[in-house]
């Protein structure tokens, strides 16, 4: 499963009025059965006939359960996600029916057209769209899902999409009960048994995703269908269901929506990245121009003319470049949509995709230990240091000889900079069992396991042999912690540089004995103070 968009957005006064229009409900039957089950057989032909004749009412899913017989084909191919919602309901008897949730649990034998026009009555709080395509060529079926609210709806709030085949026939029955003939048969939940959390929605509220996933265990591609729902979490409470439609028309004309930075370390020094953002669009127009805004910590860095030809709920990753920016403690990269099509975007909330990005912290003298437990494919690791100033491979490792073992090994670093360390896995698939780290000192700076290909940040490094974290007589600084000047004491004339956590010289000057420094201009954080020359310095934190 890959996830792509989540976006919520309040509607415009533009379109107050459709807000307050009604939406008529979709009824989810989420039906339990078995191969070996005999009542199964005996309920399962009326109540799909039942669900046959209501087309515009209900929407089935079916899961299958491993009992009475373990050996059902189509709880097999899915076991993890059939036997999780069955948990979810606390299903312990087939044949079983659940509607919308929480509003019919029982038997089929209780269904009947009288039931169905009851529950189906019903107004629902809001409206769904779902449109879907099998790429044979890939052996991928992808789906684009949107909603809009009417009323409110508050609480632990989730989207599911399911894929289903609608009509397995089986020449010889697969179990013992004599079934050959299945509807409805829920193949892969692409939100996870769990869903996807959307949170509170209030009257008018927005909601646009799209999901891919490899296929496995079709039996019949031609049956494909896809079917999504919204539901209370806790509660169980289903809201509204709706199925897929070859003429899916999106709620808007020119809305496309930022999503998925990638390319970027999360801990970085040297102010430097090239990143990546997904751009969909979810108009019915077809997106030709959008014009996007990438911002560091609130300031335009650069933007960007994409041009081309997307269909709705066609996706592009846009490569943004190389950018520059001051690092600070904590930093925020957004990629935001400014317009599309050469007009406004109709949904702006869902315009912005941002990530956090740490800076660096100075390490003065710290040893730095790399430890690295290998998976089951040791061969397919490696690792490399390369200062980030000249380009230069200082340090590199791997591959190594034996599986699921640890190795530990001390990194020599003999120059002050900022520093690149990036693991490889020829496999693309990251440690499957195994982890890294590397440490300053009893400090972590940065770990992991699941990366695929590659995975890279930055530490900031400073040698300072024989130099002290502390204070002595003959220098002083003072007071620490300080909001804003600090005064330097010291013996003579001294160098001082200030750095940040980024390792950047935040300051450089001479002290005559005396200097008093404004450290507000530097902004809040933590700095490293350097009083000294390179044979004899301290540096004080």
């Amino acid at each position: 499963m890959k996830k792509n968009l989540l976006f919520l957005a309040s509607l415009m006064l533009l379109f107050s009025l459709r807000i307050n229009a009604q939406n008529e409900r979709m009824l989810l039957l989420e039906s339990f059965t078995n191969t070996g089950c005999g009542p199964c057989a005996a309920y399962n032909p009326a109540m799909d006939a039942l669900i046959a004749a209501n087309p515009d009412k209900v929407i089935a899913i079916k899961y299958h359960v491993n009992w009475p017989s373990a050996n059902d084909p189509m709880y097999l191919h899915n076991t993890t996600e059939n036997g999780a919602r069955t948990s979810y309901y606390g299903v312990n008897s087939v044949p079983h029916v659940v509607i919308d949730g929480n509003r019919f649990d029982g038997g089929p034998n209780q269904l009947n057209q009288n039931l169905i026009n009851q529950l189906q009555a019903v107004e629902s709080p809001l409206e769904m769209r779902l449109s879907f395509d099998v790429d044979e060529a890939t052996n991928t079926i992808s789906a684009a899902v949107m909603g809009r609210t009417s009323t409110e709806i508050t609480g632990n709030i989730r989207l599911h999409v399911a894929v289903i085949e609608k009509e397995i026939h089986f020449n010889s029955a697969p179990g013992p009960n004599g079934e050959r003939d299945f509807y409805s048969v829920m193949k892969k939940l692409m939100t996870g048994s769990g869903g996807e959390t959307i949170g509170n929605l209030e009257a008018g509220s927005y909601f646009a995703r799209t999901y891919s996933w490899e296929l496995a265990n079709i039996y019949d591609m031609s049956q494909l269908d896809v079917i999504a729902w919204v539901q209370n979490y806790n509660t169980k409470e289903v809201f509204q269901t709706c199925r897929a439609s070859e003429s899916m028309e999106p709620f808007y004309a020119n809305e496309a929506a930022m999503s998925d930075i990638s390319n970027v370390k999360a801990i970085i020094c040297s102010g430097m990245a090239e990143p990546k953002v997904t751009l969909t669009n979810f108009g019915s127009n077809t997106l030709t121009t959008a014009q996007l805004d990438v911002l560091v910590n609130g300031e335009i860095l650069k933007s960007i003319n994409w041009t081309g030809n997307m269909a709705t709920f066609g996706s592009e990753i846009v490569d943004l470049g190389e950018i520059d920016f001051p690092v600070e403690e904590e930093n925020t990269l957004e990629v935001k949509i400014n317009s599309v099509n050469g007009v406004s975007d109709e949904v702006p909330s869902n315009d912005i995709a941002s990530i956090a990005i740490k800076g660096a912290p100075l390490n003065v003298a710290k040893v730095l230990k790399l430890s690295i437990r290998t998976d089951a494919n040791p061969q397919e690791t490696t690792w490399k240091v390369t200062n980030m100033a000249t380009g230069q491979v200082v340090l590199e490792g791997g591959p190594y000889e034996a599986a699921n073992t640890l190795y530990n090994e001390t990194l020599e670093i003999n120059g002050d900079g900022c520093y690149d360390f990036t693991i490889y896995d020829a496999g693309g698939n990251g440690f499957d069992g195994g982890l890294y780290g590397l440490k300053a000192g009893s400090t972590t700076l940065f770990s992991g396991n699941k990366f695929g290909d590659s995975e890279s940040n930055e530490f900031s490094y400073e040698v300072a042999e024989g130099s002290e974290e502390l204070t002595n007589a003959a220098t002083v600084i003072f007071p620490n912690p300080t909001s804003g000047l600090v005064t330097i004491v010291c013996e003579g004339e001294q160098n001082v540089v200030v750095y940040n956590m980024a390792g950047q010289r935040v300051f450089e000057g001479i002290s005559d004995a005396y200097l008093q420094i404004d450290m507000k201009a530097f902004g809040t954080g933590i700095y490293a103070v350097k009083v000294g020359d390179e044979t004899q310095r301290i540096v004080v934190k």
